[in-house]
């Protein structure tokens, strides 16, 4: 058979196809694990940027934070610091036994196995956050102080998404625990961060700009019955408005309903409030046995 028949050349291009397909396969299954690794690891760094919106602007910054607490890089900062903690969102209850590496709560909002649609119905304004379904386990992160690593917690961090101009913004929103722990009315904010979006560049997707994020610390959350008055507003008068972002109302927008959803009774309330009935902002937190 003459190399140049259209036969030959479609047999070669054949086994072209094949062996490059088994290559992307096994590079594909080779890198999986070290994917993984990967976004958990930026999952990781996010949970600091909204914990420490002080000390961390971006990546650059992580070096030194860890020398100055003393650890050798991410993975040892989790392990000494932080407490990852599955919680029932229903109840508020820590669940144990989920590992925290192969659990994903957002994976798990698509399963109706493991979440719940939203009643828009009978409730229109319960999705308020645009998410249609909502997981029954979420995380929450639990940071101590580092000059009491068995002692008080820090930092609340709660994973927060929501729909916004074009797309589903997904972040992480920091309470400090210090002042949930006095009444609803006196919580504040530590910082706020988002990692994933695909808002307008220069108006909704300034929400990654450092300069609007240092807007949120100090921000007060609830009223004293947990009501979330926290919310992004063209002018902001009272101390729980944070100024919104210009030219991008929608998005604005989107970033206060996903607070008031994720904070309210549908999200993390029913945390909150036996996180602080139980005194556990300011005692030494429950080990879970999801990992941490």
């Amino acid at each position: 058979m003459s190399r140049e028949s259209t036969r030959h050349t479609l047999q070669v291009a054949l086994v072209l196809c094949l062996v490059c397909s088994f290559v992307v396969s096994l590079a594909a299954v080779s890198l999986r694990a070290r994917q993984q690794r990967n976004a958990n690891d930026a999952r990781d760094r996010n949970v600091l940027y909204a914990a420490f919106p002080g000390e961390l602007k971006n990546e650059a910054d992580l070096p030194r934070f860890f020398e100055t607490w003393g650890v050798h890089g991410l993975n040892q900062f989790f392990t000494q610091f932080v407490e990852r903690r599955a919680v029932n969102l229903n109840s508020g209850d820590t669940v144990p036994g989920i590992d925290p590496l192969l659990y994903d709560q957002i994976v798990a909002s698509r399963d109706p196995e493991l979440s719940q649609q939203l009643d828009l119905q009978t409730d229109p304004r319960r999705d308020v956050a645009g998410i249609k379904r909502r997981e029954d386990v979420g995380w929450v992160y639990l940071i101590r102080g580092k000059d009491e690593p068995e002692g008080k917690i820090q930092s609340v961090v709660l994973p927060i998404r929501g729909y916004g101009l074009w797309s589903t913004l997904k972040g992480f929103v920091a309470i400090d625990a210090l002042s949930l722990s006095e009444n609803p009315s006196t919580a504040v904010v530590r910082g706020l961060t988002y990692y994933s979006h695909r808002e307008t560049p220069g108006l909704g997707g300034e929400v990654d700009n450092p300069a609007w994020k240092d807007k949120w610390p100090g921000r007060t959350i609830f009223d004293r019955e947990w009501n979330v008055k926290l919310r992004v507003v063209k002018s902001p008068e009272a101390s729980h408005d944070v100024d919104a972002l210009t030219g991008a109302t929608i998005t604005s927008n989107g970033v206060s309903n996903m607070i008031e959803f994720w904070l309210g009774a549908d999200g993390y309330g029913p945390f909150l409030k036996k996180m602080v009935a139980e005194g556990q902002a300011v005692e030494e937190p429950a080990r879970g046995d999801d990992g941490g």
